[in-house]
């Protein structure tokens, strides 16, 4: 039997081909919080906690009734997949065990560990592969299609921000490879999205610099600088203050310094 659950995007399980039907966004948000869980016991308060800032009095009638529909949902499928979630006697709340290898959020998070590795002892082309396998395992902004405002949220939130790091870890990977203007548009689709990152106005400017194109990159540094004083009120980091002196320097060892985590 070939299950998979899926977080990075829509929420989704998948047994031997056939879909978990989930029509309901806080069985889905369940789902989630117990797939985030990593095969732990959690308790009734955690799951609360994860689902609600404020848990309603019917919390825990309400978990209960949730609980049912997702196992009916996964006996609907599989009936052995039902028993995967299992409830702790006395209290200890629940369980959804996980095999390796079935949940994309966790073989994200081992790809794109190993790609910062090999990162960052300058094995770049095994870093690209190892990164561009993990990115591509994302549909959408993880747990897209749920709207919950307990602990849940910061988890799919933080998945959201691993994502953003392995992008970052890929375009360095690539550079170092020696990819510069076939990167650009790519560079600057990730600025546009984070423009109060450093890392990313890091990589443009030397991308732009390395493709021939040193005033871009100043004008980069001068556009980064915007962006942080009309937004945060500060200058620009000491590194990308730095990759400025370089670039007016013409300091080519310094510009080629990997912009790193």
């Amino acid at each position: 039997m070939e299950i998979s659950f899926a977080l990075l995007g829509t929420v989704q399980a998948t047994v031997d081909g056939a879909d978990l039907t989930l029509d309901v966004a806080m069985l889905r948000a369940v789902l989630a919080a117990l797939l985030l869980a990593g095969g732990q016991r959690l308790t009734s308060n955690r799951l609360s906690q994860a689902l609600w800032a404020a848990p309603p009095r019917s919390a825990a009638s309400n978990l209960r009734t949730y609980l049912a529909r997702v196992r009916a949902a996964l006996r609907a499928v599989s009936p052995g997949l039902a028993g995967r979630l299992v409830t702790v006697p006395d209290g200890g709340g629940y369980l959804l065990t996980l095999a390796p290898g079935e949940l994309d959020a966790r073989v994200f998070g081992d790809l794109a560990r190993r790609g910062q590795a090999h990162l960052l002892a300058g094995e770049h082309a095994v870093a690209a592969a190892l990164l561009h396998d993990a990115l591509a395992l994302w549909r959408g902004p993880a747990g897209q299609d749920i709207a919950v405002t307990g602990t849940l949220r910061q988890q799919l939130t933080d998945l959201d921000e691993q994502r953003v790091i392995a992008t970052e870890d890929y375009v360095e990977a690539r550079l170092a490879l020696g990819a510069t203007s076939g990167l650009l548009p790519e560079i600057r689709a990730l600025v546009l999205e984070h423009p109060l990152r450093d890392r990313p106005w890091e990589q443009l400017m030397r991308a732009l610099y390395r493709a021939g194109d040193p005033a871009g990159a100043l004008d980069a540094y001068q556009s980064a600088r915007r962006r942080f004083s009309d937004a945060l009120g500060i200058e620009p980091s000491r590194r990308l203050q730095h990759l400025q002196g370089a670039i007016l320097r013409r300091d080519d060892v310094l510009i080629a310094r990997p912009a790193l985590p």
